[in-house]
């Protein structure tokens, strides 16, 4: 639920996390209990020098915890917190905080006590009445979150300083208007079309390349073969499965986690219930009925039912819910939240076997009845004992992995070599195949390895362990080989396949341009046919940049859509595999007049969109000035 949720609302919730990160409303809450979890003032990492302290973490993750727990309305539970990953959004919110601050420092720019006075007496957020509540009701308000005046002030100084930094980076960002237009014919332009594809595959089997061909395309290109610069490293690898053998999970410790960790096999209070929905109209083309109108025949629907008439066989004939009248009404069973607020009271509100009276909520006039109630339970531990155990030998691999690490890195960083550091760990070294500037190579898979490979000098073991997919490798740069021009036995497979595809494509384009000259006859369906190829068409207008049918999308195709007159054949245009024609059926047109009131609203999108982007690109040349670490050790100890 809590990816689905993500993946609907990415974009916006994209901006709600950066504005979280950027405006530092870090509340100080009491920190978490237990020394175990190391003390408020130790350093779970550095950013420049500057620590960040697991007091700040623990703070900042209670904050971030109690926005998420608002925007899921009460449904965030421990197996969520673990999908949205909270651990790394906070600490990377950290790291741009104080990132930030350097900058700040860097810029020299500073907030005044003026300034900060200002902010506190005009902040919407502080106002009653239309004016500042004064310090004693601030203070009083303070005390009730566990925050003294003085840490308010400070965040509240930190906040105006990101957003001078970011005021100065992105405060000259504009937007054009032919932008602002592009967007908004991306927006409402839409096309409906017919189309036959034309695919090069079909010729593959027929081309024939020479050994000519493929000189002369070597000769005439010998610098598109060029061979990169390429290196190779030395590397010990912390593999997560190597550490499965050291670590153990006895029956007492999946009770104890599973004692700790009850509320993650909740399963909640359900009731299982039907429906008779008569839907209410919104606005005069909407799908329903006018108020009145739906009231009084909801109203008789419920006098039949009084009446005695059957629940189920009423739904199947009278409600206008079409995804539940075929079975009776029946929504089967759900949890508080699944469904509108009134909804939900009306259904929890009933005993099993009772029908409620109307129910009115945005969709219309609805009789709930409540078919059954599941109590709220606990999986057994039965039930889990496997997924638990599991979750556990991970984590304690994850732990034995980042002590290890720790200790690696604290060696390097004194000056041991590559090999003493491993050694000491039980961990062989070994050399990976030579790669390319962005090409990735098992075991050592990671984009951020293989750019700090190109930026290393030669035999110096960086401390940093890196990410890849079976756990985490330090590495020192073990070979360069220059650039160079390859013989042509090298490139030989390349060429013969680029001029197949390239000859495939030709006989692909001829056969396009012959069903162009057919269609102009006899109809595009009838030529397709009479070429063993297929008409198709877009089931509904499809925008700009959006997939039009099978052939995807592409700045060609979008070109040939949006500017051919309806009803005309287009010329062959080139897609993914192959070429298309194509005929314009339906056109959603450009409206001059609906663009002018939409303008303004458009330039402020694109302006704030742009400003974010500017700053996020920013911030990542800042990270790239200022050294982030992290202490696996203590982090491993605080997230547990």
């Amino acid at each position: 639920m809590a990816l689905g949720f993500m993946r609907r609302h990415r974009r916006w919730l994209y901006v709600f996390l950066w504005v979280v990160i950027l405006g530092f409303i870090v509340f100080y809450i009491p920190a978490f209990q237990g020394s175990e979890q190391g003390t408020p003032t130790e350093a779970l990492g550095f950013v420049g020098g500057m620590p960040i302290s697991v007091g700040e973490f623990q703070r900042a993750y209670l904050q971030r915890r109690q926005l998420y727990e608002q925007l899921y309305q009460g449904r965030l539970d421990a197996a969520m917190l673990r999908n949205l990953g909270l651990e790394e959004q906070v600490f990377e919110g950290l790291v741009a905080e104080k990132l930030l601050l350097l900058e700040a420092r860097r810029l020299g720019l500073v907030v005044t006590d003026a300034e900060l006075a200002r902010s506190l007496t005009t902040a919407p957020d502080l106002q009653l009445d239309g004016k500042f509540m004064g310090a004693e009701e601030l203070r009083r308000r303070l005390n009730l979150q566990g925050m003294s005046l003085a840490d308010f002030e400070a965040s509240r100084r930190t906040r105006l300083l990101a957003e001078k930094v970011e005021s100065l980076v992105a405060g000259g960002v504009t937007v054009s208007m032919a932008e602002v237009e592009r967007a908004y014919r991306q927006r409402v332009e839409q096309v409906k079309a017919e189309y036959v594809r034309v695919d090069a595959a079909r010729y593959t089997g027929e081309v024939v390349v020479s050994d000519a061909e493929i000189g002369a395309r070597f000769e005439s290109n010998k610098e598109t073969y060029r061979i990169p610069e390429k290196r190779s490293i030395r590397y010990a690898l912390l593999e997560r499965q190597a550490f499965l053998s050291q670590v153990t999970v006895t029956d007492a410790d999946l009770e104890a986690a599973y004692d700790q960790r009850r509320d993650e096999f909740r399963v909640p209070e359900q009731v299982c219930a039907s429906h008779i929905l008569v839907k209410v109209k919104e606005g005069e083309t909407g799908e329903g009925h006018a108020e009145a109108e739906a009231r009084r025949v909801a109203e008789g629907l419920l006098a039949r039912l009084t009446a005695g008439a059957d629940f189920a066989e009423l739904a199947r004939k009278e409600s206008e819910d079409k995804g539940s009248a075929a079975g009776g009404g029946d929504l089967g069973c759900f949890e508080r939240g699944r469904m509108l607020v009134e909804f939900d009271n009306a259904a929890f509100g009933l005993e099993k076997g009772q029908t409620s009276e109307l129910v009115r909520t945005s969709a219309g006039y609805h009789i709930v009845r409540q078919n059954d109630r599941k109590e709220e339970t606990v999986r057994p531990l039965s039930e889990v004992k496997e997924p638990l155990r599991q979750q556990l030998l991970a984590q304690r691999v994850r732990a034995l992995a980042e002590e290890k690490a720790g200790r690696i890195a604290a060696a390097l960083r004194k000056g041991r070599s590559l090999d003493d550091a491993a050694k000491a760990e039980g961990l062989s070294i070994q050399t990976s195949p030579p790669f390319a500037r962005g090409e990735s190579v098992e075991p050592v898979a990671s984009p951020l390895l293989v750019a700090r490979a190109f930026s290393v000098a030669k035999g110096q073991p960086d401390p940093e362990a890196y990410g890849v997919p079976r756990g985490a490798v330090f590495f020192e740069l073990a070979e360069i080989q220059p650039p160079r021009l390859p013989d042509r036995k090298e490139v030989e497979p390349r060429i013969r396949t680029e001029l197949a595809e390239d000859k495939a494509l030709e006989r692909a384009r001829a056969a396009a341009l012959e069903l162009r000259v057919r269609a102009e006859r006899i109809g595009l369906e009838k030529a397709a046919t009479a070429l063993g190829l297929l008409r198709k068409e877009t089931p509904s207008p499809v925008g700009r940049g959006q997939a039009l049918g099978d052939l995807g999308t592409g700045a060609a195709l979008d070109k040939a859509a949006f500017s051919l007159p309806e009803k005309t054949l287009s010329e062959p245009v080139r897609v993914t595999g192959g070429y298309a024609i194509l005929r314009v059926l339906e056109r959603n047109a450009f409206d001059p007049a609906a663009f002018e009131k939409e303008k303004a609203r458009i330039v402020a999108t694109l302006r704030q969109e742009k400003r974010n982007q500017f700053f996020q690109a920013y911030l990542n040349e800042a990270r790239d000035r200022f050294r982030v670490e992290r202490r696996p050790d203590v982090f491993q100890r605080v997230v547990g």
